[in-house]
């Protein structure tokens, strides 16, 4: 991928943001997945934003910088992913800014297929997404259910193109954007996103949703997959209802944000943590069941929550 000094000033056709926080061992794998595109290199450009690291994640980003002139490492020192995100946004050459986690690895032809799909396919989306398939560190559990996988950013529509339905859309594990209909919404809202320790989220769904009501419209191209590593470490019990009551913390969140009237918020923060099947089927002998429903009483926990306490 090592480029001549003429290329340095050719115009990127989409810009790959990669926002890493102490994931340097990770990172690196991204990265080499990157030098393996099938898209020449001339066409893409990467930007490492450090979000505030404190390993080894400078060193890395200086040494692609050097040696790959389409590499650019950005130190952004505001924790929090829509601050990276945002940070990427505002750097970015590309007409679309692809966002791939720290801890994915893209396949070799994901780039080509995204930019295939923004030039063929008609209307032209303002979003796309693709596979998203999990690196199960240890064999994935019988008791996860497939219904709340997406707590772990795994997300599979088939082999066939295809519009994602209405109110579903790409992960922010492994989504492009038109940059220009990104910017023009100001970004990403900074109250959501990862911060640290607090496992908030919901903030490309806040964007996804507005642009869904401009008439705006995703895409899935199966071609464009990623693997998404997923270690040991989040694949037990507490972990998942940890994400799940900071999941519901998100909810809230991005409710107040959109406009929902408070009354409604406090009406559905009472009734959704009342459930009384879901508080009966902690008594159900399958662990699967119990847990799945357990998620969704935590998730209901963080919404009450948010809502009551946090205005």
């Amino acid at each position: 991928m090592s480029l001549s000094e003429n290329q340095e000033n050719v115009q990127p056709l989409i810009s790959v943001a990669i926002c890493t926080h102490n994931r340097a061992d990770r990172l690196i794998l991204a990265l080499e997945g990157l030098l393996k595109q099938s898209l020449p290199s001339q066409n893409f450009e990467v930007l490492i934003i450090d979000n505030a690291s404190q390993d080894n994640t400078k060193e890395i980003g200086d040494r692609y910088e050097k040696k790959y002139s389409n590499c650019r490492y950005i130190y952004e020192p505001v924790l929090g992913l829509s601050k990276a995100r945002n940070t990427a946004l505002n750097q970015a050459k590309g007409k679309y800014i692809a966002y791939l986690d720290d801890d994915a690895i893209p396949c070799e032809e994901w780039l080509e297929a995204i930019l295939d799909t923004f030039t063929t396919v008609e209307p032209c989306p303002v979003c796309i997404g693709g596979p998203i398939y999990g690196l199960w560190e240890i064999p994935k559990p019988d008791w996860l259910d497939r219904t709340i996988e997406d707590y772990f950013t795994v997300l599979d529509y088939g082999s066939k193109p295809r519009w994602f339905p209405r109110n579903k859309y790409p992960y922010g594990a492994n989504i492009t954007y038109k940059k220009e209909s990104l910017e023009n919404l100001g970004g990403f809202n900074e109250e959501l996103g990862r911060q640290g320790n607090k496992l908030l989220s919901q903030e490309e769904l806040l964007v996804n949703w507005i642009l869904e009501k401009q008439g705006e419209k995703f895409y899935y191209n199966p071609k464009a997959s990623v693997k998404h590593w997923i270690p040991k470490k989040r694949i037990n019990p507490n972990w998942l209802l940890r994400r799940s009551y900071w999941q519901g913390r998100s909810d809230a969140i991005a409710d107040k944000i959109m406009g929902k009237p408070i009354t409604q918020q406090y009406q559905e923060s009472i009734s959704n943590l009342l459930h009384l099947k879901r508080v009966i089927a902690q008594l159900w002998p399958q662990k699967k069941v119990r847990l799945t429903t357990r998620t969704r009483i935590w998730r209901s926990w963080g919404y009450f929550l948010e809502v009551w306490f946090n205005r």
